[in-house]
């Protein structure tokens, strides 16, 4: 039977923290009174970090050579769109209860909602066509559709840094962060990363022969 790489538990364990820690909460009573901004703001929270993870591979493999870490990209972005989902859902039952006239209405009136559902809609694709199948029957297509997560993660920031103004400190925080990312992809850094890795001397721990 094959067992996953333990790196690859630990995302499923991750994604499962903040459900259980939503079901501790409703089966103690320890929900606070407005459940909707509670909710849509861990979800939010929750599928932004799994977004920016998962944006965060390539340059990682970039910077250690370790091309398996690629394994971890599928979990981590199916697990932000999911999230995502669950915050998108949160805001239509929770605050407008599936009144579309109310959901109209914001999208007008809030940049911050025209801008997350453009987000969201552009992880649509990418969520669908994330398996192997997909992979193989889009070939290179598939590539240049993934690069929508390129504008996705952007507007996923914005759309946060607009909607919350209370906590704004790690929103900018991601938004740097997001910055250098984009800056390790362009060719020239990227290949001077790989040189600076290749360069670097690799220590072995050479243990005594005992006889």
């Amino acid at each position: 039977m094959h067992i996953p790489p333990l790196r690859n538990i630990l995302v499923h364990i991750l994604a499962v923290v903040p459900l259980a820690l939503t079901a501790y909460e409703y089966f103690t009573g320890a929900l606070p009174i407005v459940l909707d901004r509670h909710l849509i703001i861990r979800f939010g929270a929750v599928g932004l970090a799994f977004l920016v993870a998962a944006f965060a591979i390539t340059p990682l493999i970039t910077l250690t050579g370790k091309a398996q870490l690629v394994t971890m990209r599928r979990s981590l972005g199916v697990y932000g769109f999911c999230y995502i989902t669950l915050h998108l859902l949160a805001y239509a039952w929770l605050s407008n209860y599936f009144d579309w006239g109310l959901i109209l209405r914001d999208l007008g009136e809030r940049r911050a909602m025209s801008i997350g559902l453009l987000a969201f809609a552009l992880l649509i694709p990418l969520a669908l066509t994330l398996t192997n199948g997909w992979q193989k029957r889009l070939g290179k297509r598939w590539k240049k559709l993934h690069r929508l997560v390129y504008i996705a993660v952007p507007l996923s920031i914005l759309h946060y840094f607009l909607l919350d103004r209370d906590i704004r400190d790690w929103v900018l925080v991601y938004a740097a962060l997001v910055v250098i990312l984009f800056l390790m992809r362009l060719p020239a850094i990227r290949r001077g990363l790989a040189r600076i890795r290749q360069r670097t001397p690799v220590i072995v721990n050479k243990s005594k022969d005992p006889g």
